[in-house]
């Protein structure tokens, strides 16, 4: 099993490998004693942060007590190794009764171990990429099997319409918002079963897309379908209102639109006289677009 490479830095004229601890001064060997070049290593590992005397220490005799005196020494030593004698510092930063700071340009460099592992990585990648699209295309033919896939109860073709009704929104909250679009939309539902060449959504299917609040013009273009119904009912005065639309899911374009109104107090006579009237126009654009054919009643 391989070992992990040793990193390799560069600063300045200089290359210090970790794994061998040497020095380099462009292709010449430095000589350092074995202790500053540990302090070298400990400073390189944590440039541009102050390491602690105390830290210092430790990590270069981590089985031996020393008096800082010793430490002082080996910066000294690494100081007059590197060229860096002066009060300013190009590599070694002294910080009075804390400890120091190599301040100098680091390059890490993982050497030869990098390279050989350049190439596993490169096909653990790969192997992570092919199976993300083996995933991809497995979850995009689940779709096309759950919501495109032809039933052998349907027919199909051109002239089949696919069609979605919307639950119609509520304006007015003195009407029952709950019971009467429900209703509305169920009877409206049946009687486009009616129309010849036409497939109407199943509405427990567009209910369970609408609680999980997706939009409606979404949720048909990822089922397939290729015009919605939807609409509003309100009350004006002593009347409701149910306006009603018939739009293109490709588009978003309004094919049709119309409003009826009916006595409030007529709310179960209303759902069905707009269910058959709003079945009749949808029937009647439907023919003139895609020559679909009402049935005769």
């Amino acid at each position: 099993m391989n070992q992990p490479a040793k990193p390799v830095y560069r600063f300045g004229p200089f290359r210090y490998d970790c794994g061998q601890r040497l020095l380099f001064r462009d292709d010449e060997t430095v000589p350092l004693a074995p202790k500053v070049s540990e302090t070298l290593r400990v400073l390189l590992e944590r440039h541009g942060t102050v390491v602690e005397k105390a830290e210092l220490l430790r990590e270069v005799w981590p089985d031996t007590t020393v008096e800082e005196i010793g430490l002082a020494r080996n910066i000294s030593q690494l100081r007059k190794a590197l060229g860096d004698e002066s009060e300013a510092g190009n590599f070694i930063e002294t910080l009075p009764k804390r400890g120091y700071r190599f301040v100098g340009a680091v390059t890490l460099v993982n050497g030869g171990a990098k390279r050989s592992k350049t190439l596993p990585a490169m096909i653990r990648h790969g192997r992570s990429f092919l199976l993300a699209v083996v995933a991809l295309c497995l979850i995009l033919g689940f779709v096309y099997w759950q919501f495109y896939r032809s039933s052998r109860y349907l027919t199909s073709g051109a002239q089949v319409a696919n069609i979605a009704v919307v639950p119609f929104e509520c304006l007015s909250p003195e009407l029952d918002c709950g019971a009467f679009p429900r209703g509305l939309t169920d009877l409206l539902t049946a009687r486009l079963t009616k129309l010849e060449r036409v497939h109407v959504l199943s509405p427990s299917t567009v209910y369970r897309y609408q609680r999980a609040r997706l939009s409606m013009a979404f949720m048909a273009r990822l089922l397939g379908m290729d015009v919605m119904v939807e609409g509003t009912i309100q009350r004006a005065g002593e009347q409701v209102r149910i306006t009603a639309r018939l739009v293109d899911v490709h588009s978003a374009k309004l094919v049709w639109s119309e409003s009826y109104e009916y006595p409030v107090q007529q709310l179960a006579d209303a759902q069905e006289s707009a269910a058959r009237q709003i079945a009749a126009q949808v029937g009647a654009h439907l023919a003139n677009q895609t020559r679909v054919l009402p049935a005769k009643p």
